[in-house]
């Protein structure tokens, strides 16, 4: 698999799990935690985006 079609499939998992996470109460622990790990995928995939030149 090439590595830009990983990063999209990726990312592309990250915006799905973050319609799920919108979908809990603001205050619901699990969605906190959910969404750090959501930001911080995001901000990896957008990162090895840039190195590969995408």
């Amino acid at each position: 698999m090439k590595t830009g079609m990983f990063a999209l499939t990726l990312g592309l998992g990250v915006a799905v799990g973050a319609v799920a996470v919108m979908m809990m109460p603001h205050q619901n622990p699990t969605r906190k935690f959910v969404q750090k790990a959501a930001d911080n995928v995001e901000d990896f995939v957008t990162e090895a985006a840039e190195k590969i030149g995408m």
